[in-house]
């Protein structure tokens, strides 16, 4: 891949993903292998004057190993030296930036036990971060970034001398970088495109939403009042400009937690802790998992779903068409950040609090909106080809929002 289109993607990170600020810390979280494309970012990021940069280098083999020779608690467990380094730099004002880069198969061995044990972790860990951006707004970023091993993964029919080339131009795609564009330019657009649906979608208040495709899915979620899918996009003057998830076409929002009713069936696999799970279906009632099925990782699936009290209850729905790029593209990513963007997806566990116009810390905004809090918050794929979402108002009005997996033309219309 051409080192210039890298240079682009690194800016476009630093830039468009973080908005880092003059002086502003940045920590970088990434693979080893991607070590190469961690400097780059390093680099891009002192050229827009950050004040320092600290990259912590993670190994998923060694987590491997050492899920196999300690106690699933013990490897659960965040040591204080971890949050510690960590929260030394957030409490200074650093953005995150962490880089999507999946072994796929690399835990297909491990117990649903170990894997749930590594999830635990990496969520936990995660959380360090989480409560940062809620309490003081810091800019975060999740970021695809290639290797060998998930690019001959995702296309295990290429030459693995060229493999890593393709998916790497594959991605650009996805993020926009021609070798001729200003990329920065393009997500601007891509903004105000989204923005407008979004503020159509916010504009009809919807009282609730239902989901249907033919692979039996049926299911509904209730909306509190305040519910949003955001507004139309205007450059902000008081805070950072940045994109949570680099790709995204997404556009969600937070169900009530108590309003989930029906059955929804995936149609991509999800990783957890390293290991697949597929195939799978999730029941609801009054809000709550009440029963799931999966052809593979059931168990780590159940264990998912209880890690607490509430992370059985959804934090999320979203809408992407089934004809969006990545879809398009026809390959199966086995990593959420990529596959939420090819399907409309939902996620257990926490909900967004801008979404309901709640308080961001003050938990009792939370539960008066009846959104929903919990440790985990995991998106998983229900986007099918055939899936049609009717929207109903508190007035008895219906407004078919996608039919045969898209957006409906007559919702876009106009904007």
């Amino acid at each position: 891949m051409k080192k210039e289109l890298l240079e682009k993607y690194a800016h476009l990170l630093v830039r468009v993903g973080l908005d880092v600020k003059v002086g502003q810390k940045v920590i970088i979280e990434a693979p080893v292998e991607a070590y190469e494309f961690a400097r780059m970012v390093t680099e891009a990021a002192y050229k827009e004057k950050a004040g320092e940069v600290v990259v912590h280098y993670t190994d998923s083999t060694i987590t491997k190993i050492h899920s196999l020779h300690r106690d699933p608690k013990d490897v659960a467990y965040v040591e204080q030296w971890e949050r510690e380094s960590l929260s030394h730099y957030l409490n200074e004002g650093a953005c995150s930036l962490l880089f999507a880069s999946p072994n796929p198969h690399l835990m297909d061995d491990l117990s649903d036990e170990r894997a749930h044990a590594i999830q635990t972790h990496t969520n936990d860990k995660r959380n360090i971060i989480r409560s940062k951006i809620a309490s003081d707004g810091i800019q975060w970023c999740i970021a695809a970034v290639p290797t060998q091993i998930w690019a001959e993964t995702v296309m295990p029919e290429e030459p693995k001398e060229t493999v890593l080339d393709k998916f790497w131009k594959l991605i650009l795609d996805f993020v926009y970088i021609t070798e001729d564009n200003d990329p920065v330019e393009a997500w601007t657009k891509r903004k105000i495109e989204k923005g407008k649906i979004q503020q159509k979608l916010t504009d009809y208040h919807f009282d609730r939403l239902r989901m249907t495709s033919s692979n039996g899915t049926d299911i509904e979620f209730g909306l509190h009042e305040d519910a949003t899918f955001g507004t139309r996009y205007v450059k902000p003057t008081d805070r950072p400009d940045y994109v949570a998830n680099i790709p995204t076409v997404e556009i969600c929002t937070s169900p009530d937690k108590w309003r989930t009713q029906g059955k929804v069936v995936s149609t991509k696999p999800l990783l957890l802790g390293g290991k697949i799970v597929d195939h799978f279906e999730i029941t609801f009632k009054d809000g709550k998992a009440i029963d799931c099925k999966a052809e593979v990782g059931e168990e780590l699936l159940r264990k998912t779903i209880e890690t607490d009290e509430t992370s059985g209850y959804l934090g999320e729905v979203a809408f992407v068409p089934y004809h969006s790029p990545i879809s398009l593209s026809g390959y199966v990513f086995y990593n959420t950040l990529i596959d939420e963007n090819a399907s409309c997806h939902l996620a257990l566990g926490r909900g967004f609090p801008s979404c309901v116009n709640a308080h961001p810390v003050d938990k009792s905004t939370w539960e008066a909106k009846h959104l929903n809090d919990s440790s985990i918050h995991v998106d998983f794929m229900v986007g099918a080809k055939d899936t049609s979402i009717i929207g109903y108002t508190k007035d008895g009005k219906e407004v078919v929002i996608f039919r045969d997996g898209d957006f409906a033309e007559e919702l876009l219309e106009s904007n």
